[in-house]
Protein backbone atom coordinates (compact mmCIF):
# COMPACT_ATOMS: atom_id res chain seq x y z
CA UNK A 1 0.00 0.00 0.00
CA UNK A 2 1.15 3.50 -0.81
CA UNK A 3 -1.16 5.36 1.53
CA UNK A 4 -3.88 4.62 4.02
CA UNK A 5 -7.09 3.80 2.27
CA UNK A 6 -10.07 5.90 3.26
CA UNK A 7 -13.30 4.50 1.88
CA UNK A 8 -14.39 7.85 0.53
CA UNK A 9 -16.73 7.57 -2.41
CA UNK A 10 -18.18 9.94 -4.93
CA UNK A 11 -20.66 9.83 -7.77
CA UNK A 12 -19.49 9.55 -11.34
CA UNK A 13 -20.08 12.65 -13.43
CA UNK A 14 -23.02 12.67 -15.83
CA UNK A 15 -21.00 11.65 -18.91
CA UNK A 16 -18.88 9.12 -17.00
CA UNK A 17 -21.85 7.00 -15.94
CA UNK A 18 -22.21 5.28 -19.31
CA UNK A 19 -18.65 3.99 -19.68
CA UNK A 20 -18.70 1.15 -17.09
CA UNK A 21 -21.91 -0.14 -18.66
CA UNK A 22 -20.70 -0.20 -22.27
CA UNK A 23 -17.02 -1.13 -21.79
CA UNK A 24 -16.34 -4.56 -23.24
CA UNK A 25 -14.23 -6.73 -25.50
CA UNK A 26 -14.92 -4.64 -28.61
CA UNK A 27 -14.22 -1.31 -26.93
CA UNK A 28 -12.58 -1.02 -23.52
CA UNK A 29 -13.42 2.73 -23.40
CA UNK A 30 -9.75 3.51 -22.80
CA UNK A 31 -7.70 6.29 -24.33
CA UNK A 32 -4.00 6.99 -24.40
CA UNK A 33 -1.97 10.19 -24.35
CA UNK A 34 1.74 9.97 -25.09
CA UNK A 35 4.79 12.19 -25.11
CA UNK A 36 7.90 11.63 -27.19
CA UNK A 37 10.99 13.12 -25.55
CA UNK A 38 14.35 13.71 -27.19
CA UNK A 39 16.24 11.32 -24.88
CA UNK A 40 15.47 7.86 -23.41
CA UNK A 41 13.27 7.71 -20.31
CA UNK A 42 14.83 7.19 -16.88
CA UNK A 43 12.31 4.87 -15.13
CA UNK A 44 13.23 5.78 -11.56
CA UNK A 45 12.71 9.48 -12.20
CA UNK A 46 9.48 8.80 -14.05
CA UNK A 47 8.16 6.89 -11.03
CA UNK A 48 9.00 9.83 -8.76
CA UNK A 49 7.24 12.20 -11.18
CA UNK A 50 4.13 10.01 -11.16
CA UNK A 51 4.12 9.89 -7.35
CA UNK A 52 4.29 13.67 -7.24
CA UNK A 53 1.52 14.18 -9.81
CA UNK A 54 -0.80 11.73 -8.05
CA UNK A 55 -0.49 13.74 -4.84
CA UNK A 56 -1.89 16.75 -6.71
CA UNK A 57 -4.46 14.75 -8.71
CA UNK A 58 -5.68 11.88 -6.47
CA UNK A 59 -8.66 11.26 -8.77
CA UNK A 60 -6.41 8.98 -10.83
CA UNK A 61 -5.96 6.50 -7.95
CA UNK A 62 -9.68 5.85 -7.69
CA UNK A 63 -11.62 2.85 -8.95
CA UNK A 64 -15.26 2.25 -9.85
CA UNK A 65 -17.63 -0.03 -7.99
CA UNK A 66 -21.18 -1.17 -8.58
CA UNK A 67 -23.96 0.14 -6.38
CA UNK A 68 -27.63 -0.83 -6.35
CA UNK A 69 -28.72 2.11 -8.50
CA UNK A 70 -25.50 3.69 -9.87
CA UNK A 71 -21.78 3.10 -10.17
CA UNK A 72 -19.64 5.07 -7.74
CA UNK A 73 -15.96 5.94 -7.34
CA UNK A 74 -13.81 4.93 -4.41
CA UNK A 75 -10.20 5.56 -3.39
CA UNK A 76 -8.00 2.47 -3.88
CA UNK A 77 -5.05 3.56 -1.77
CA UNK A 78 -2.84 2.06 -4.50
CA UNK A 79 0.28 3.55 -6.03
CA UNK A 80 0.50 3.62 -9.85
CA UNK A 81 3.63 1.67 -10.81
CA UNK A 82 5.55 2.72 -13.90
CA UNK A 83 6.62 -0.12 -16.20
CA UNK A 84 8.17 -0.67 -19.61
CA UNK A 85 5.53 -1.00 -22.31
CA UNK A 86 5.00 -4.71 -22.97
CA UNK A 87 1.58 -5.12 -24.59
CA UNK A 88 -0.53 -3.59 -27.37
CA UNK A 89 -2.14 -0.23 -26.59
CA UNK A 90 -5.66 0.33 -25.26
CA UNK A 91 -6.01 -2.86 -23.23
CA UNK A 92 -9.03 -3.08 -20.85
CA UNK A 93 -8.53 -1.27 -17.54
CA UNK A 94 -11.99 -1.55 -15.97
CA UNK A 95 -12.41 -4.82 -14.09
CA UNK A 96 -14.23 -5.72 -10.88
CA UNK A 97 -12.11 -5.30 -7.76
CA UNK A 98 -9.75 -2.82 -6.18
CA UNK A 99 -7.84 -2.03 -9.38
CA UNK A 100 -6.43 1.20 -10.73
CA UNK A 101 -8.08 2.55 -13.87
CA UNK A 102 -4.87 4.01 -15.27
CA UNK A 103 -1.68 2.58 -16.73
CA UNK A 104 1.64 4.44 -17.10
CA UNK A 105 4.39 2.97 -19.23
CA UNK A 106 7.50 3.98 -21.15
CA UNK A 107 9.43 2.72 -24.14
CA UNK A 108 12.60 4.32 -25.44
CA UNK A 109 11.97 8.07 -25.41
CA UNK A 110 8.19 7.74 -25.04
CA UNK A 111 5.93 8.10 -21.99
CA UNK A 112 2.40 6.62 -22.24
CA UNK A 113 -0.60 7.29 -20.05
CA UNK A 114 -3.78 5.25 -20.49
CA UNK A 115 -7.00 5.92 -18.59
CA UNK A 116 -10.52 4.53 -18.41
CA UNK A 117 -12.82 7.18 -19.86
CA UNK A 118 -15.17 7.19 -16.85
CA UNK A 119 -12.47 8.97 -14.81
CA UNK A 120 -11.70 11.87 -17.13
CA UNK A 121 -11.94 13.25 -20.65
CA UNK A 122 -9.03 14.21 -22.89
CA UNK A 123 -8.61 17.65 -21.34
CA UNK A 124 -8.52 16.29 -17.80
CA UNK A 125 -6.13 13.51 -18.76
CA UNK A 126 -3.74 15.96 -20.42
CA UNK A 127 -3.69 18.17 -17.30
CA UNK A 128 -2.53 15.22 -15.21
CA UNK A 129 -0.17 13.90 -17.88
CA UNK A 130 1.51 17.26 -18.43
CA UNK A 131 2.15 17.45 -14.67
CA UNK A 132 3.97 14.09 -14.94
CA UNK A 133 6.01 15.19 -17.97
CA UNK A 134 6.92 18.58 -16.50
CA UNK A 135 7.95 17.09 -13.13
CA UNK A 136 10.02 14.42 -14.88
CA UNK A 137 11.87 16.99 -16.99
CA UNK A 138 12.67 19.14 -13.96
CA UNK A 139 14.15 16.07 -12.26
CA UNK A 140 15.99 14.80 -15.35
CA UNK A 141 17.65 18.15 -16.16
CA UNK A 142 18.20 19.89 -12.79
CA UNK A 143 21.16 22.00 -13.94
CA UNK A 144 19.68 23.19 -17.24
CA UNK A 145 16.30 23.90 -15.62
CA UNK A 146 17.57 25.40 -12.39
CA UNK A 147 15.21 28.14 -11.26
CA UNK A 148 12.29 26.92 -13.39
CA UNK A 149 9.21 26.35 -11.26
CA UNK A 150 6.55 23.75 -11.96
CA UNK A 151 3.35 25.36 -13.22
CA UNK A 152 0.26 24.05 -11.45
CA UNK A 153 -3.44 24.30 -12.19
CA UNK A 154 -4.84 27.36 -10.42
CA UNK A 155 -7.73 25.58 -8.73
CA UNK A 156 -8.72 23.84 -5.53
CA UNK A 157 -9.22 20.09 -5.16
CA UNK A 158 -12.96 20.72 -4.92
CA UNK A 159 -12.91 22.52 -8.28
CA UNK A 160 -10.80 19.81 -9.90
CA UNK A 161 -13.17 17.06 -8.78
CA UNK A 162 -16.42 18.90 -9.47
CA UNK A 163 -19.22 17.45 -11.58
CA UNK A 164 -19.52 20.42 -13.92
CA UNK A 165 -22.63 18.99 -15.58
CA UNK A 166 -24.51 19.46 -12.31
CA UNK A 167 -22.89 22.84 -11.61
CA UNK A 168 -23.98 24.29 -14.97
CA UNK A 169 -27.39 22.62 -15.12
CA UNK A 170 -30.26 25.00 -15.95
CA UNK A 171 -33.64 23.54 -14.87
CA UNK A 172 -35.55 25.68 -17.38
CA UNK A 173 -33.60 24.22 -20.32
CA UNK A 174 -33.67 20.86 -22.06
CA UNK A 175 -35.92 17.84 -21.70
CA UNK A 176 -35.53 14.47 -19.97
CA UNK A 177 -36.85 12.74 -23.10
CA UNK A 178 -34.52 14.54 -25.52
CA UNK A 179 -32.34 11.88 -27.15
CA UNK A 180 -30.39 14.20 -29.45
CA UNK A 181 -27.12 12.83 -28.09
CA UNK A 182 -27.90 9.63 -30.01
CA UNK A 183 -27.27 11.45 -33.28
CA UNK A 184 -29.52 12.59 -36.09
CA UNK A 185 -32.36 10.41 -37.30
CA UNK A 186 -35.02 10.55 -40.00
CA UNK A 187 -32.56 11.33 -42.81
CA UNK A 188 -33.61 10.58 -46.37
CA UNK A 189 -30.44 8.59 -46.91
CA UNK A 190 -28.84 5.96 -44.72
CA UNK A 191 -25.75 6.74 -42.67
CA UNK A 192 -22.69 4.97 -44.03
CA UNK A 193 -21.07 2.50 -41.63
CA UNK A 194 -17.82 0.60 -42.01
CA UNK A 195 -18.19 -3.05 -42.94
CA UNK A 196 -14.57 -4.15 -43.07
CA UNK A 197 -13.23 -7.17 -41.23
CA UNK A 198 -12.09 -6.65 -37.65
CA UNK A 199 -8.96 -7.87 -35.93
CA UNK A 200 -9.50 -11.52 -34.92
CA UNK A 201 -7.91 -11.01 -31.50
CA UNK A 202 -9.77 -7.72 -30.79
CA UNK A 203 -6.47 -5.86 -30.92
CA UNK A 204 -6.78 -2.10 -31.26
CA UNK A 205 -4.73 -0.92 -34.24
CA UNK A 206 -3.28 2.58 -34.39
CA UNK A 207 -2.18 4.58 -37.43
CA UNK A 208 -0.90 8.11 -36.91
CA UNK A 209 0.43 10.85 -39.10
CA UNK A 210 2.60 13.76 -37.99
CA UNK A 211 2.44 16.85 -40.18
CA UNK A 212 3.40 20.50 -40.00
CA UNK A 213 0.99 22.53 -37.89
CA UNK A 214 1.85 25.64 -39.88
CA UNK A 215 1.13 24.00 -43.25
CA UNK A 216 -2.21 22.58 -42.08
CA UNK A 217 -3.15 25.92 -40.54
CA UNK A 218 -2.27 27.77 -43.76
CA UNK A 219 -4.28 25.31 -45.86
CA UNK A 220 -7.25 25.63 -43.50
CA UNK A 221 -7.21 29.43 -43.61
CA UNK A 222 -6.83 29.41 -47.38
CA UNK A 223 -9.97 27.24 -47.54
CA UNK A 224 -11.79 29.61 -45.16
CA UNK A 225 -12.05 27.00 -42.38
CA UNK A 226 -10.76 26.26 -38.92
CA UNK A 227 -8.33 23.36 -38.53
CA UNK A 228 -11.05 21.09 -37.12
CA UNK A 229 -13.42 21.97 -39.96
CA UNK A 230 -10.67 21.34 -42.52
CA UNK A 231 -9.63 17.97 -41.05
CA UNK A 232 -13.29 16.94 -40.71
CA UNK A 233 -13.91 17.77 -44.37
CA UNK A 234 -10.84 15.88 -45.54
CA UNK A 235 -11.93 12.91 -43.43
CA UNK A 236 -15.42 12.91 -44.97
CA UNK A 237 -13.95 12.92 -48.47
CA UNK A 238 -11.41 10.19 -47.56
CA UNK A 239 -14.26 7.97 -46.37
CA UNK A 240 -16.18 8.68 -49.57
CA UNK A 241 -13.08 7.80 -51.62
CA UNK A 242 -13.13 4.28 -50.14
CA UNK A 243 -16.87 3.55 -50.40
CA UNK A 244 -18.18 0.78 -52.63
CA UNK A 245 -20.17 2.15 -55.60
CA UNK A 246 -23.45 0.97 -54.03
CA UNK A 247 -22.75 3.14 -50.96
CA UNK A 248 -21.63 6.30 -52.75
CA UNK A 249 -24.92 8.14 -52.13
CA UNK A 250 -25.04 7.54 -48.39
CA UNK A 251 -24.51 10.16 -45.68
CA UNK A 252 -21.21 10.36 -43.82
CA UNK A 253 -21.94 11.29 -40.19
CA UNK A 254 -19.07 12.52 -38.00
CA UNK A 255 -19.57 12.74 -34.23
CA UNK A 256 -17.37 15.41 -32.64
CA UNK A 257 -16.80 15.71 -28.86
CA UNK A 258 -16.79 19.33 -27.69
CA UNK A 259 -14.86 20.59 -24.66
CA UNK A 260 -17.54 22.34 -22.60
CA UNK A 261 -14.88 24.22 -20.63
CA UNK A 262 -14.73 26.52 -23.65
CA UNK A 263 -18.33 27.58 -22.93
CA UNK A 264 -18.64 27.33 -19.15
CA UNK A 265 -16.35 28.31 -16.27
CA UNK A 266 -14.92 25.00 -15.09
CA UNK A 267 -11.60 23.67 -13.77
CA UNK A 268 -12.75 20.08 -13.46
CA UNK A 269 -10.41 17.30 -14.59
CA UNK A 270 -13.34 14.89 -14.83
CA UNK A 271 -15.52 14.45 -17.92
CA UNK A 272 -17.05 17.66 -19.19
CA UNK A 273 -17.83 17.35 -22.88
CA UNK A 274 -20.76 17.29 -25.26
CA UNK A 275 -21.25 15.73 -28.68
CA UNK A 276 -22.22 17.42 -31.91
CA UNK A 277 -22.78 15.66 -35.21
CA UNK A 278 -21.78 16.81 -38.68
CA UNK A 279 -23.55 15.10 -41.60
CA UNK A 280 -22.66 15.32 -45.26
CA UNK A 281 -25.18 13.87 -47.74
CA UNK A 282 -23.53 12.58 -50.90
CA UNK A 283 -26.85 11.88 -52.66
CA UNK A 284 -27.11 15.44 -53.98
CA UNK A 285 -25.97 16.43 -57.42
CA UNK A 286 -22.57 17.93 -58.00
CA UNK A 287 -18.93 17.02 -57.75
CA UNK A 288 -18.70 17.16 -53.95
CA UNK A 289 -15.41 19.04 -53.94
CA UNK A 290 -13.42 19.92 -50.84
CA UNK A 291 -14.88 23.45 -51.02
CA UNK A 292 -18.43 22.00 -51.09
CA UNK A 293 -17.80 19.80 -48.07
CA UNK A 294 -16.09 22.58 -46.12
CA UNK A 295 -19.03 24.92 -46.72
CA UNK A 296 -21.45 22.30 -45.40
CA UNK A 297 -19.25 21.46 -42.41
CA UNK A 298 -18.86 25.15 -41.52
CA UNK A 299 -22.65 25.59 -41.52
CA UNK A 300 -23.05 22.60 -39.19
CA UNK A 301 -20.41 23.93 -36.81
CA UNK A 302 -22.00 27.39 -36.77
CA UNK A 303 -25.40 25.92 -35.93
CA UNK A 304 -24.16 23.47 -33.30
CA UNK A 305 -21.38 25.34 -31.51
CA UNK A 306 -23.36 27.91 -29.56
CA UNK A 307 -23.63 28.54 -25.83
CA UNK A 308 -27.39 28.00 -25.95
CA UNK A 309 -27.03 24.63 -27.66
CA UNK A 310 -24.42 23.44 -25.18
CA UNK A 311 -26.59 24.63 -22.29
CA UNK A 312 -29.46 22.63 -23.79
CA UNK A 313 -27.34 19.48 -24.08
CA UNK A 314 -26.22 19.68 -20.44
CA UNK A 315 -29.76 20.24 -19.22
CA UNK A 316 -31.19 17.33 -21.21
CA UNK A 317 -28.52 14.91 -20.00
CA UNK A 318 -28.94 15.90 -16.33
CA UNK A 319 -32.73 15.80 -16.54
CA UNK A 320 -32.61 12.33 -18.04
CA UNK A 321 -30.35 11.15 -15.20
CA UNK A 322 -32.73 12.67 -12.62
CA UNK A 323 -35.94 11.35 -14.17
CA UNK A 324 -37.93 9.60 -11.38
CA UNK A 325 -38.27 6.35 -13.34
CA UNK A 326 -34.56 6.30 -14.19
CA UNK A 327 -33.59 6.95 -10.58
CA UNK A 328 -35.50 3.96 -9.18
CA UNK A 329 -34.30 1.52 -11.87
CA UNK A 330 -31.74 -0.96 -10.52
CA UNK A 331 -28.27 -0.75 -11.99
CA UNK A 332 -28.65 -3.97 -13.98
CA UNK A 333 -31.58 -2.43 -15.86
CA UNK A 334 -29.76 0.89 -16.30
CA UNK A 335 -26.82 -1.03 -17.82
CA UNK A 336 -29.13 -2.65 -20.36
CA UNK A 337 -30.70 0.69 -21.29
CA UNK A 338 -27.31 2.37 -21.70
CA UNK A 339 -26.03 -0.46 -23.91
CA UNK A 340 -29.14 -0.17 -26.12
CA UNK A 341 -28.74 3.61 -26.38
CA UNK A 342 -25.06 3.24 -27.24
CA UNK A 343 -25.87 0.76 -30.01
CA UNK A 344 -28.46 3.17 -31.44
CA UNK A 345 -25.93 5.98 -31.30
CA UNK A 346 -23.28 3.95 -33.11
CA UNK A 347 -25.71 3.15 -35.93
CA UNK A 348 -26.33 6.86 -36.50
CA UNK A 349 -22.69 7.82 -36.97
CA UNK A 350 -19.92 6.83 -39.34
CA UNK A 351 -16.92 7.89 -37.30
CA UNK A 352 -15.86 10.06 -34.35
CA UNK A 353 -13.34 12.90 -34.64
CA UNK A 354 -11.87 14.34 -31.45
CA UNK A 355 -9.57 17.36 -31.47
CA UNK A 356 -7.87 17.76 -28.09
CA UNK A 357 -6.30 20.96 -29.37
CA UNK A 358 -2.97 22.63 -28.66
CA UNK A 359 -0.77 21.09 -25.96
CA UNK A 360 1.22 23.76 -24.16
CA UNK A 361 4.32 23.43 -21.98
CA UNK A 362 6.58 26.06 -20.47
CA UNK A 363 9.12 27.13 -23.15
CA UNK A 364 12.02 25.96 -20.98
CA UNK A 365 10.52 22.43 -20.91
CA UNK A 366 9.18 22.30 -24.45
CA UNK A 367 12.68 22.09 -25.98
CA UNK A 368 13.10 18.58 -24.54
CA UNK A 369 9.90 17.31 -26.21
CA UNK A 370 9.37 16.16 -29.80
CA UNK A 371 5.61 15.53 -29.87
CA UNK A 372 2.41 14.58 -28.06
CA UNK A 373 -0.30 12.32 -29.39
CA UNK A 374 -3.66 10.90 -28.31
CA UNK A 375 -5.88 8.04 -29.47
CA UNK A 376 -8.98 6.24 -28.24
CA UNK A 377 -10.25 2.65 -28.28
CA UNK A 378 -13.11 2.00 -30.68
CA UNK A 379 -15.23 -0.94 -31.81
CA UNK A 380 -14.92 0.43 -35.35
CA UNK A 381 -12.69 3.39 -36.17
CA UNK A 382 -12.03 6.71 -34.40
CA UNK A 383 -9.84 9.72 -35.15
CA UNK A 384 -8.09 11.88 -32.55
CA UNK A 385 -5.76 14.81 -33.04
CA UNK A 386 -3.60 17.18 -31.04
CA UNK A 387 -0.93 19.79 -31.74
CA UNK A 388 2.41 20.54 -30.10
CA UNK A 389 4.58 23.21 -31.65
CA UNK A 390 4.85 22.56 -35.39
CA UNK A 391 3.83 18.90 -35.04
CA UNK A 392 0.16 18.06 -35.56
CA UNK A 393 -0.60 14.37 -34.99
CA UNK A 394 -3.77 12.81 -36.38
CA UNK A 395 -4.36 9.26 -35.10
CA UNK A 396 -6.74 6.55 -36.30
CA UNK A 397 -7.52 3.73 -33.87
CA UNK A 398 -9.96 0.84 -33.62
CA UNK A 399 -10.66 -2.75 -34.57
CA UNK A 400 -10.82 -2.30 -38.34
CA UNK A 401 -8.29 -4.72 -39.85
CA UNK A 402 -8.21 -2.95 -43.21
CA UNK A 403 -6.73 0.49 -43.57
CA UNK A 404 -8.18 1.98 -46.74
CA UNK A 405 -9.65 5.02 -44.99
CA UNK A 406 -6.38 5.76 -43.22
CA UNK A 407 -4.45 5.54 -46.49
CA UNK A 408 -6.97 7.72 -48.32
CA UNK A 409 -6.88 10.38 -45.59
CA UNK A 410 -3.11 10.59 -45.35
CA UNK A 411 -2.80 10.68 -49.14
CA UNK A 412 -5.04 13.74 -49.07
CA UNK A 413 -3.02 15.33 -46.28
CA UNK A 414 0.22 14.64 -48.20
CA UNK A 415 -0.96 17.32 -50.64
CA UNK A 416 -0.96 19.72 -47.68
CA UNK A 417 2.38 18.57 -46.23
CA UNK A 418 4.53 16.43 -48.51
CA UNK A 419 6.82 15.67 -45.56
CA UNK A 420 4.07 13.97 -43.53
CA UNK A 421 5.35 10.99 -41.49
CA UNK A 422 2.93 8.07 -41.06
CA UNK A 423 3.52 5.28 -38.53
CA UNK A 424 1.46 2.32 -37.30
CA UNK A 425 1.30 -0.19 -34.46
CA UNK A 426 1.14 -3.01 -37.04
CA UNK A 427 2.62 -3.89 -40.40
CA UNK A 428 0.37 -2.84 -43.25
CA UNK A 429 0.26 -6.42 -44.53
CA UNK A 430 -0.46 -7.98 -41.14
CA UNK A 431 -4.24 -7.92 -41.39
CA UNK A 432 -4.76 -7.21 -45.09
CA UNK A 433 -6.79 -9.70 -47.09
CA UNK A 434 -4.83 -11.85 -49.51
Amino acid sequence: MWKTKHNKWKKLDNAGKIFPAIAGRDDAEVFRVSCQLKEPIQPDLLQLAVDSAVNDYPLFTETIRRGIFWYYMEDTGLRPMVHEENKPPLQPLYVEGNKLLIDISYFGCRINFEVFHALADGTGAFIFFKAIVATYLLMAYPDELHGVDLETLDSTQRERLADSFTQHFSPDKGSSVNFEFLGNKGKKNKVYRFSEARTPDYRQLVTEGCMSTRKVLDASHEAGATVTEFICSQLILAIHDTMEPRDRNKTVAVAIPVNLRNYFDSNTIRNFFGIIQVDYDFSGEGEHTLADVIQSVKQSFAQELTYENMQQKIASQVKMERHPIVRICPLVLKDLIMIILQNVSMKRRTITLSNVGKVKLQPELARYVDMFDVFNSSSTRQVCMCTFGDCMVVSFSGLMAEHTVEKAFFRRMAHVDEDIVVSASYTFREFERE
